[in-house]
């Protein structure tokens, strides 16, 4: 678990002078009828304040003047969790130590094998598809390539760092939409279980796939339910809301077809889980969408996707990211209250409730492995097209994503090495979004993505008046 010490140890004997204090600059405030929130953006650590208070406290701070006995205990708490600091207090050297400590070390636990780039849909805000070059050449992987692959990331994972070994990796299968190769989907499954029954694997091991649901049989249910596949089923909504994106290539809906399908690998017992984009079909109505998907199907997962731009073309504009926010964090009140895992908040819960640093939000920095159809390796998906950031190859015996510059390079993209991030008030919850989005927005996986960011902050207030809430419940 990702946590760093706050305190100013240069406080550790303080006498109530106020004159050599001063707000930490990872010291954030909210305000809300009458209370403060204090929170400090490394820790998550909150705490609650008359405004009253607070703001005489803040008058006194880096003063001469005296403070009453009980706002001295208060001061003294502050400084206990580190939102108050000496002058001489340098954050910058806690923003560094974080990243010397957990960042720029590749530790690999996710395996993204790209069964082909076909996909038999023209779903109208696809990513993959819209970042195609005009005369890209489509391709399928070869079961030797699969099988290579998946050898490949048997010897990746016994090299992690022992301080950081993943007895649970995930392998999924991703597209294009995999199905279409079923073959080498099959031939894969039988690759795991060798690998896994001879010790090649940790036991643990997980396989996802992510499936428009289209082109399913009785051979690949089998096969889905035989080897405890997770099956993440791409849905925007009900009929019309669905059809009105997700069409196959002659402009006909999907909605039926997904839905036959769905109740197959439901009776066979397969865990099913739902993808749904967020689009302006389903955004202004997202609650009601999410509660007949949980109705519909008994869920206990679901991921929310947020629109990535396409070259040359804005998906998603400030308005839509806090929008899609807002519609976000009401869904997941009501996941939390049936019991149901939505993933994309709960990343960030998480790191909230446990005080541990939340550092990247794409697996592709520095904890997963794509392979393409062709069989190059490289961080992110989103740029199997064209093969930039692929640097290597499964028939390079020598490749090494530990040091390869390009992996490198991806394991170090977070908020702590960005440093108009440094001290925003998500930085530890944050992640940094999604670097293919950064680039394409600003022209370098190094840049903020901005949509994202709106998205961070607005969940981080929530998510500390919903704790006020809580906390105010159970007095």
């Amino acid at each position: 678990m990702k946590k760093i010490n706050v305190f100013d140890s240069a406080l550790s004997e303080w006498h109530g002078e106020m004159a050599g204090l001063r707000f930490s600059k990872l010291t954030h405030q909210f305000t809300r009828d009458g209370v403060t929130a204090l929170y400090h953006s490394l820790t998550h650590q909150v705490l609650y304040l008359d405004s009253g208070v607070c703001e005489t406290i803040s008058r006194k701070v880096g003063s001469k003047g005296e403070l009453a006995e009980k706002d001295q205990q208060v001061v003294r708490e502050l400084i206990k969790h580190g939102f108050l600091v000496s002058r001489e207090h340098d954050e910058y050297l806690l923003i560094d130590e974080v990243a010397s400590r957990f960042l720029g070390k590749p530790s690999f636990g996710i395996l993204y094998l790209l069964l082909t780039d076909v996909c038999n849909l023209s779903c109208r805000y696809c990513f993959i598809e819209g970042a195609m070059p005009e005369h890209h050449t489509f391709s399928w992987m070869s079961e030797e390539t699969a099988i290579k692959g998946l050898n490949f990331f048997a010897q990746v994972l016994k090299r992690n760092p022992k301080y950081q070994k993943n007895n649970h990796p995930l392998i999924i299968f991703y597209g294009g939409e995999p199905l279409l190769n079923q073959k080498t989907f099959l031939v894969a499954l039988d690759e795991i279980v060798r690998l896994r029954e001879s010790g090649e694997f940790p036991s643990k091991v997980s396989i996802s796939l992510l499936t428009n649901a289209t082109t399913l049989n009785e051979n690949l249910v089998e096969a889905i339910t035989k080897n405890k596949v997770a099956v993440s089923v791409s849905l925007d909504g009900p009929k019309d809301i669905n059809d009105a994106n997700r069409v196959f290539r002659n402009k006909e809906g999907t909605f039926d077809t997904i839905i036959r399908n769905i109740e197959k690998l439901r009776e066979a017992g397969a865990k099913v889980s739902i993808s749904c984009t967020i689009n302006p079909q389903n955004l202004n109505q997202l609650e009601e969408v999410f509660q007949w998907m949980v109705d519909e199907f008994q869920l206990k997962g679901l991921g929310f996707n947020i629109l990535l731009d396409l070259p040359g073309m804005t998906q998603a504009n400030e308005e839509y990211a806090r929008r899609a926010t807002e519609k976000i964090i009401e869904c997941y009140q009501i996941a939390r209250e049936k019991g149901i895992y939505e993933d994309r908040i709960m990343r960030k819960v998480k790191a909230f409730v446990t005080k541990s640093l939340h550092l990247v939000d794409c697996g592709g920095c520095g904890n997963q492995i794509v392979i393409a159809p062709n069989g190059k390796i490289g961080p992110c998906h989103a740029y199997v097209s064209t093969e930039k950031f692929f640097p290597g190859h499964v028939d390079e015996v020598s490749f090494d994503p530990f040091t390869d510059p390009i992996f490198r390079e991806w394991s170090r993209r977070s908020p702590f090495n960005i440093p108009e991030c440094r001290f925003c008030e998500a930085i530890g919850l944050c992640g940094g979004g999604c670097p293919y989005n950064a680039e394409l927005k600003e022209g370098s996986i190094w840049k903020v993505d901005s949509n994202f960011c709106i998205h961070s902050k607005m969940v981080l207030e929530w998510l500390v008046w919903d704790l006020f809430s809580k906390e105010r419940e159970r007095r």
